[in-house]
């Protein structure tokens, strides 16, 4: 009888422990939609995020300073050599100028905009054109420009439609449409304005700018330690005719003054010779007669 209770209370056990068994497994079973689309949410931010990142492109300004020094002989044709193998629009031309000084001292001066994969070709080709006395690469970041002016032109442009279907459905006063119209065009012009700016900004950030100078070596009458007596030896002509300029400056402008002072002198001793002349012409005073006697 005993064993027939135990065997009983196993038996319920078991059937206890299957009825929790298939609850776990439906409650499992209820909750996979949920997991389901809580995994397909991850998924889909994560590919948003993924989108924002390449929508996030850095805009950055890479600029190359250089100074390199060639022959006197040479610079010109070193010039004109990188400015005619310069083609747009792999390349654009932004400043080109050549400086002929005096002595043995002159420069030449070139601002290039190149695409990426070629500026490090040119930029070796510039290097191994003379002796580079500075070299510096400076590097903008223009991202949050780029982005601010698109936010501003995005938003302009959404005015300019909304106005354009006032405009379209305006029935009212003809002043009213005028007003609109008025504010179209402002709001046309500010579109035109951002999108010229942004265009200068890209330009900037697509290319590689390269600031390039050629000189000449530094020599006796251009820097080193006799500079300044050099410069002093040179400036002393052009003081002296500064000089020579001021003085007949101060003679054409007090020479008027002199003519009527000697005008007005000539005049004053004319006058007094004339008075003393006067004067000796006149007779001697005739004593009266009733002149009373002497006592």
């Amino acid at each position: 009888m005993k064993n027939k209770y135990i065997l009983l209370v196993l038996a319920c056990l078991v059937m206890a422990a299957c009825s929790k068994k298939n609850e776990m497994a439906s409650v499992v079973g209820a909750n996979a939609p949920v997991a389901k689309a809580t995994a397909n949410t991850v998924n889909t931010a994560q590919g948003s995020g993924v989108e924002q990142a390449k929508m996030a492109q850095r805009h950055v300004e890479l600029r190359h300073s250089l100074v390199i020094e060639v022959a006197a002989d040479r610079l010109e044709a070193v010039w004109n050599q990188q400015l005619q193998a310069c083609q747009f629009p792999a390349c654009e031309v932004v400043t080109a100028e050549m400086n002929r000084q005096e002595r043995d001292y002159s420069s030449a001066h070139l601002v290039l905009r190149i695409d990426p994969a070629q500026a490090a070709g040119l930029l070796d080709t510039l290097l191994g054109l003379g002796k580079v006395a500075v070299h510096e690469m400076s590097q903008t970041d223009r991202t949050n420009e780029v982005i601010d002016i698109q936010a501003q032109l995005d938003n302009q442009k959404a005015l300019r439609d909304r106005l354009r279907a006032l405009t379209a459905s305006h029935a009212g006063k003809l002043s009213e449409l005028l007003e609109l119209e008025r504010e179209l065009a402002r709001v046309q012009g500010e579109i035109d304005a951002l999108t010229g700016k942004i265009r200068a900004t890209l330009q900037l950030t697509e290319k590689t700018t390269l600031d390039v100078t050629f000189r000449t070596p530094a020599g006796f009458s251009h820097g080193g330690v006799w500079a300044p007596v050099s410069n002093a030896w040179g400036e002393m002509g052009s003081v002296l005719a500064g000089s020579l300029a001021a003085l007949l400056v101060v003679v054409s402008g007090g020479l008027p003054w002199l003519f009527a002072l000697c005008i007005l002198i000539f005049v004053i001793r004319l006058l007094r010779r004339k008075a003393r002349a006067g004067a000796q012409v006149l007779p001697p005073i005739a004593a009266s007669n009733d002149a009373v006697p002497p006592k």
